[in-house]
């Protein structure tokens, strides 16, 4: 059989996602779904909680690449209330695992690679959550299931927001504090 040059470009074609990335979609959208679903939090003060399904999406991503990210953020957001939080937990799982591969790709080779991006991890984590997560979480909540003005909504309720962030924040900082370079790279 004559190889044409369409059938030289599909044999040359990657798949969308390696089984390891699969295996960490898997995985950390396994755990974000299990913690949702089993309505797992961590309480720190009155009426608030650890949401640690947040650790899980942005970990995972981290780890999985952006196509990862989606469907981990998509298995979160099937946990509880998945017409607001499937939207936002996929945009944030696409984002965070582009975000986390070009801090991999200019820190890797330094020497002191694993501590610029920790650095860098903790001081975007607000972009995260009040960025990306936040905005269209509340937006599809407020428009759609509560009918209700957004941005008094946001105002009043994101801060409440800021223990979660600051303890996902810990925890996933400390997470890539232990982890050695090998196993904090994205996986192919």
């Amino acid at each position: 059989m004559k190889m044409t040059a369409a059938t030289q470009v599909q044999k040359k074609r990657k798949p969308l996602l390696s089984v390891r990335q699969i295996g960490v979609a898997a995985a950390f959208g396994g755990a974000a779904a299990a913690v949702m679903i089993l309505n797992i939090t961590v309480p720190f003060g009155p009426g608030l909680s650890l949401d640690l399904g947040e650790i899980f999406v942005s970990l995972g991503a981290a780890l999985g690449g952006p196509v990862a990210g989606i469907i981990i953020g998509f298995l979160k957001g099937i946990g509880a209330g998945p017409e607001r939080n499937i939207p936002p937990h996929m945009l944030v799982g696409c984002v965070w695992g582009f975000w986390y591969a070009f801090l991999w790709k200019y820190t890797a080779n330094r020497a002191n690679g694993k501590w610029i991006r920790i650095g860098l991890w903790t001081i975007t984590m607000p972009i995260y959550y009040y960025v990306f997560l936040l905005p269209l979480l509340f937006w599809i909540y407020t428009t759609v299931t509560l009918n209700v003005p957004f941005w008094p909504f946001f105002t009043t309720v994101a801060p409440l927001v800021i223990p979660e962030m600051i303890g996902t924040t810990i925890v996933t900082d400390i997470v890539w504090l232990v982890l050695p370079a090998k196993f904090a790279a994205p996986v192919k």
